[in-house]
């Protein structure tokens, strides 16, 4: 099995004062789902920069690298040239679609994140995605509570 790529994190907003998880278990989410990905024979090309950052940021990543108008939940970009991978989640748009669908707010994040790691793995959306985010999501609940406790 491949080692799993290394997963930095960055929060460009203050909105991660109302997360049910800090940034240490949050980037260790990451990396769990990183070794998820490495398990299933899925593994990411290389290091990835996850960004927490707000609808004005991820707006403005979408109209630039989609032309695409308005926030979305979250993007990837696949790693060129020998930079990182690059996933960004807004947490604007986590909190409203939580609140939307009356989804639990750590089971969306990790969900979001699991979905864009899978894109950065090199997946498009379909039945194989599914079962690999599933596989992320479970990974990360499981490194979660062993780890954190529940």
């Amino acid at each position: 099995m491949p080692e799993p790529a290394q997963v930095r994190l960055f929060a460009s907003c203050t909105a991660v004062a109302w997360l049910p998880l800090d940034r240490r278990q949050i980037r260790a989410a990451l990396q769990d789902m990183a070794a998820a990905l490495a398990w299933a024979d899925c593994p990411l090309p290389g290091p990835v920069e996850a960004h927490l950052v707000d609808d004005a940021s991820i707006s403005a990543a979408n109209w630039q690298h989609l032309g695409c108008m308005g926030p979305t939940n979250v993007l990837s970009f696949p790693q060129q040239g020998g930079l990182p991978g690059e996933l960004l989640l807004s947490l604007d748009t986590l909190r409203r679609e939580c609140l939307l669908y009356g989804q639990d707010l750590t089971e969306h994040l990790l969900r979001l994140l699991a979905h864009g790691m899978a894109h950065l793995a090199g997946l498009d959306h379909g039945p194989e995605m599914d079962r690999l985010c599933a596989l992320c999501q479970e990974g990360a609940e499981a490194g979660l509570s062993a780890a954190f406790g529940d």
